[in-house]
Formats: structure tokens, C-alpha cells, sequence
């Protein structure tokens, strides 16, 4: 666990339009809801340059809305291998992005840091990934939202059990 504060995490999938995004929206909202926007701080990105400097998915954004958050003004970017030394945990939202991202990786610190999304899923999840919802209609993106939304609440729980102790 890293000494810095705040704690960086840094989430990632394809295009970093949609899941990361949302992730990372997500997230500090949920921090911020439990008092801890001191202690950690998200970001996110994607493994592919398709969208670089685009605002997230339009779709995405609404589904956000719908669900009570807002868009803080994230541009798209790509995952840079100095992302391992600029953020304590890495959050790939599906396989093939994290088999990208730890193809990039110099060490075993490097590795380390990486983590996939599906570890803070509810048991009763079926997803072993964040779905891609780019192709679908907006339940997609709703889904997304309500997967992300529960798994946050655990994601932010552990880290905070962990730099409250």
C-alpha cells in the first residue's frame, strides 16, 4: 500500500469512452460520499488511442445522469507505461484490457498494481468483466452504471479500511 497521499487509482478499459469513465466517475462520487476525497483520487483511460481527447460516450453520460452523477470534464487518453509509477492501483474493467496493460508492464511492481474490475463484484454477479455496452442501447449503459455503482461501494470500502488503519 502506497504512503502517498492521496491514493491514485486508475481505471482502464478499451477506448476510455464508456466503462472507465464511468468507473472513474463513479468512484470519486462514491469517495467523496464517504469522506474520503482526501485520501484517494481516480483517473482512467484506455489501452487504445481510437478516442484520445474525446469526452466520454454520449449514451454513457445520460446513463450517468440517470443515475444521479455528473461529468467532471474527463478527456479521453491512452495508457502510458508511466502509469505504473503514477498510480497505486491500476483497474482494467475487462481481460483483454488487462492482458494489454500487463504486456506493458517492466516488473513485478508493475504487475502488482494491477487489479481487474471483477474482484469487487458482489458474489452473485454473473460478469467476470465490466460488458462493453458501445454497441448496444441504453440498458447497456444502465447496466454498466448499476454494476459499477455496486462495485464501487465495495472497492472504496476496502481501500478505506486499509488507509484508515
Amino acid at each position: 500500500m502506497s504512503t502517498r497521499t492521496p491514493y491514485r487509482v486508475l481505471f482502464v478499459c478499451l477506448g476510455n469512452i464508456c466503462r472507465s469513465p464511468a468507473a472513474e466517475i463513479i468512484f470519486n462520487a462514491v469517495a467523496a460520499q464517504e469522506g474520503l476525497s482526501h485520501l484517494v483520487k481516480a483517473d482512467s483511460c484506455g489501452t487504445a488511442s481510437y478516442h484520445t481527447g474525446s469526452k466520454p460516450d454520449h449514451r454513457m453520460l445520460a446513463a450517468l445522469e440517470r443515475a444521479g452523477y455528473s461529468y467532471g470534464g474527463h478527456r479521453a487518453r491512452t495508457f502510458r507505461r508511466a502509469d505504473f509509477s503514477e498510480f497505486d492501483l491500476i483497474i482494467p474493467q475487462d481481460e483483454y484490457n488487462e492482458q494489454d496493460i500487463l504486456s506493458l508492464a517492466r516488473h513485478e511492481e508493475d504487475r502488482s498494481r494491477v487489479r481487474g474490475m471483477w474482484q469487487w463484484f458482489a458474489p452473485e454477479e454473473t460478469e467476470r468483466s465490466v460488458p462493453d455496452p458501445y454497441y448496444g442501447g441504453p440498458a447497456g449503459f444502465d447496466a454498466v452504471v448499476a454494476l459499477l455503482t455496486r462495485s464501487m461501494q465495495r472497492l472504496v470500502a476496502e481501500l478505506s479500511a486499509k488507509l484508515q488503519a
